[in-house]
């Protein structure tokens, strides 16, 4: 389907479109889904993490980024692996390990959601993909410093 207009102005899904006096999430028209209320313009990037190796580095901002994430696993002792769930519409956009190198495409944006798991110890950084699709072309983990990017696609 084609872009939607209102009084002359294209409808992205950062407006809001009101019935009734009543914001609307989505809007149907004949069944199907034609409008959906985005919280961030499609393609905005959320927010980069980056960790280096050398100690416990538990700083991913879900408090500052709460609709990005489903859940946060709790950081304990050095070398351990924070485990965490990203919302449908939020993708991690980019991976990088300071021994593997860059991922600038991510797991792509029509994989969005899924769990990770991120290494965050004393000796070895990484991110890895556990559940919900899609995969990085570079090894999950190594030594180093680390980083990934998260951006809303809006899927």
């Amino acid at each position: 389907m084609g872009d939607i207009y209102f009084n002359g102005s294209e409808l992205t899904g950062i407006h809001d479109v009101y019935f009734n006096g009543v914001a609307m999430d989505n809007v149907y028209h004949n069944g199907s889904k034609i409008w959906t209320q985005h919280p961030y313009t499609p393609g905005t990037t959320i927010f980069t993490y980056s960790w280096g190796s050398g100690g416990n580095n538990c700083g991913i901002p879900i408090d500052t980024y709460p609709l990005a994430f489903v859940s946060l696993g709790t950081c304990g002792s050095p070398d351990h692996t924070v485990y965490f769930t990203l919302n449908a519409g939020f993708y991690v956009s980019s991976y990088s390990n300071d021994q593997s190198g860059t991922d600038s495409d991510g797991v792509g944006a029509s994989n969005t959601g899924g769990s990770y798991g991120v290494w965050v110890g004393n000796t070895v950084t990484g991110l890895a993909r556990t559940a919900g699709g899609g995969s990085f072309s570079i090894g999950s983990s190594g030594n180093g410093g680390s980083s990934f990017t998260v951006t809303y696609s809006g899927q």
